[in-house]
């Protein structure tokens, strides 16, 4: 009897719970995509400006969405609920990718994820033929040390994982947090910076 009682005041302690949750503040869930143009880096204020009207694209299992960036070079995407996205960048001739190809229907190419700021981060990155202080930076995607095609890819990738409050600030999210009807999700803004160039 006693657990029957136990079990039913859980149920209520569940149902009151979710009632309370319908007056919570809305939750936001966002990806901010800042994007800089790479042949805006300057040598002698060590930074690059960013672009303003770049199209992002935001790609996942559920399809594709797209966005401008605004006057601070920032795309903003809103209500994302997958764990993860691969992330295109252009403005004009401009991309995060270059060298690209198609294979099996899908665009790819070697990422764009910086400029050489010095000789000393050319010679302490993947060899690649045409590096140079001030050009593109291209990720080494396979940890060869080569850049290559090997390297290619359709974007930049980007994993997007929810925030919890953690109530007792032991922190853990665990089952006290969850037991005692405090597993809100807290504002869940992921920033990823974006690189285009040719």
């Amino acid at each position: 009897m006693k657990k029957c009682i136990s079990a039913m005041i859980t149920v209520l302690l569940v149902l009151v719970g979710c009632e309370k949750s319908d007056e919570l503040p809305t939750i936001k869930n966002e990806i901010q995509v800042k994007v800089y143009n790479t042949s805006t880096w300057s040598v002698t204020a060590g930074e690059m400006e960013v672009e303003i009207g770049a199209t992002v694209l935001l790609v996942s299992q559920s399809g594709t969405v797209s966005a401008q960036t605004d006057n601070n070079g920032i795309a903003t995407f809103s209500d994302v609920k997958e764990k993860g996205y691969t992330l295109l960048a252009s403005k004009g001739d401009l991309s995060n990718l270059i060298n690209k190809n198609t294979v099996d229907g899908v665009l790819i190419g070697n990422l764009i994820v910086g400029v050489y700021t010095s000789q000393a981060d050319i010679d302490n990155w993947a060899t690649y033929p045409n590096a140079v202080v001030g050009g593109i930076k291209l990720a080494d995607i396979n940890g060869d040390a080569v850049i290559n095609n090997e390297d290619k890819v359709a974007g930049s990738y980007l994993n997007f994982e929810y925030k919890y409050q953690d109530l007792n600030a032991d922190g853990v999210i665990n089952v006290y947090d969850m037991m005692n009807g405090s597993l809100v999700q807290m504002d869940n803004v992921v920033e990823k910076d974006i690189y285009i160039g040719k």
